[in-house]
């Protein structure tokens, strides 16, 4: 990847478009946010593929993030919680849980980070 940084935004240009990046949300991706995307994304799309394989049906899933900083000066990413919401017929929450954490496990994001960053994921079930 190639980076151009100017005076109002850093950017990389990609196979499907232009990332830009900036400390000003109005002109860009904040970093925190790009890191926070790239751990749900890495969960959600491992996650996808282990219930696809378990033959684990679903009609919708979504994840919330909440995100705690360090209050000094850095605000350094401390946590990050996913919750993952699944809508669906008949899904055992206990098995939805068990394949979150095997995807978590397998995710190259979530283990670039652990143990430096607490990355705590849950599944909700909702019926539908």
């Amino acid at each position: 990847m190639k980076f151009n940084v100017t005076d109002q935004h850093i950017t990389s240009e990609l196979d499907y478009g232009e990332l830009m990046i900036s400390g000003d949300e109005t002109k860009g991706f904040r970093p925190f946010q790009l890191m926070v995307s790239s751990l749900a994304g890495c969960s959600a799309l491992v996650y996808k593929r282990i219930l696809e394989k378990q033959k684990i049906e679903y009609d919708e899933m979504t994840i919330e993030a909440e995100v705690e900083r360090s209050e000094d000066s850095v605000h350094k990413i401390e946590k990050v919680m996913l919750n993952f919401k699944v809508k669906g017929e008949g899904l055992n929450q206990e098995k939805m849980q068990k394949s979150l954490h095997t995807a978590s496990k397998n995710c190259s994001m979530v283990q670039s980070v652990v143990p430096t960053i607490e990355v705590i994921e849950t599944v909700e079930i909702v019926e539908g």
